[in-house]
């Protein structure tokens, strides 16, 4: 195992304890560890964390306008979108650019980037993510996340950032390997269907710091996983949500530390 393989699975150890307070949940074994995924075979989203500015309503009725800290890592191009995930313990949004966004959606200033999003989608169980095109209340959003301190952003083709809880992590052939399910078939399967290459996020919720993982996400059946898909099952259990409907494997292949926001 390398260095910074043990380094991220301390940091899992270390969360724990953790989020098991900040989410109020259940007992079980599990840290928050976001799904950035994308639709065009073999990319992979370029995933960053910032200190939220503000959270506005934009020029029309149905758009918002985010301001972050800082500037991300590359602006949108050609084909992809721009993607602000704002998030609290219980509910979360994610804030989408239109496709192919211009400089008058994503654009940097001094010391903060405004990203003008046209398309608002929920992260959490709601009556408006069950249709093909959400109509998310304005109001509801601003009221939800409106003072959260920190936005994770993604920028790819038709990026979805989405949260995973892990429910069990390994070590093999010194590379991490984690282990989540999903009760729905929605927009990160959608994607995943044709792309297999994900980032996967592990945040530390107070700081928005952490590591980011390249790699590729594979389902898996039952007999082929047992001891992870016992624990995966049993998570589902403790936070009320039944049985997975699909359970995956993720090998990361490329690690890099997530620095929090200044």
């Amino acid at each position: 195992m390398s260095a910074l393989v043990g380094e991220v699975v301390a940091f899992i150890k270390e969360q724990l304890p953790k989020q098991q307070a900040y989410f109020g949940a259940r007992r079980a074994d599990k840290v928050l560890a976001y799904v950035a995924s994308t639709s065009a075979p073999g990319t992979a989203a370029s995933v960053s964390a910032h200190r939220l500015v503000s959270l506005q309503r934009g020029a029309a009725g149905n758009e918002l306008q985010v301001e972050l800290s800082g500037r991300l890592p590359r602006a949108p191009g050609a084909g992809e979108v721009a993607s602000a995930c704002l998030f609290n313990q219980y509910v979360g949004y994610q804030v989408k650019t239109r496709l192919g966004a211009t400089g008058a959606q994503v654009e940097a200033l001094d010391a903060v980037t405004r990203l003008r999003g046209s398309h608002v989608y929920t992260l959490h169980h709601s009556p408006f993510m069950m249709t093909a095109f959400e109509r998310v209340p304005v109001d509801e959003v601003l009221g939800a996340v409106g003072g959260v301190p920190f936005a994770l952003v993604g920028v790819g083709p038709q990026v979805n950032l989405s949260p995973r809880f892990n429910w069990h992590t390994e070590v093999r052939d010194g590379r991490l390997v984690l282990f989540h399910g999903d009760g729905l078939p929605l927009k990160t399967y959608l994607n995943l269907k044709t792309n297999r290459r994900v980032t996967r996020a592990l945040l530390d919720p107070a700081t928005f710091g952490g590591w980011l993982l390249e790699g590729t996400v594979e389902e898996y059946l039952a007999a082929d996983e047992p001891v992870a898909h016992e624990a995966t099952c049993a998570g589902f259990a403790a936070g009320g949500w039944g049985k997975p409907a699909r359970t995956f494997r993720f090998t990361a292949e490329v690690i890099q530390a997530l620095r929090p926001p200044a």
